[in-house]
């Protein structure tokens, strides 16, 4: 995409296991506070988590990064 942004940076592992770990916690922590709330409800439980990443932008960046963080590091990904 045109918008698109691509950063590249250099971490110790320390750094990068840090952010890594610092991200899951916020995320799980976005998940949980939004997965109750009334407007997804409705929503499918099997449909929930592809809404609360459409719905805010945050979360899909994160999600983005977390992944991107758990490759560089050697791990698997688990959100």
């Amino acid at each position: 995409m045109e918008n698109d942004v691509n950063i590249f940076t250099t971490l110790t592992r320390e750094q990068a296991g840090m952010l890594l770990k610092t991200l899951r916690a916020d995320y799980a922590h976005q998940f949980n506070a939004y997965w109750y709330e009334e407007r997804f409800n409705t929503v499918p439980i099997h449909l929930r988590h592809d809404s609360l990443i459409a719905t805010f932008p945050t979360m899909a960046a994160q999600k983005r990064l977390i992944g991107a963080l758990s490759f560089g590091l050697g791990r698997r990904c688990e959100i």
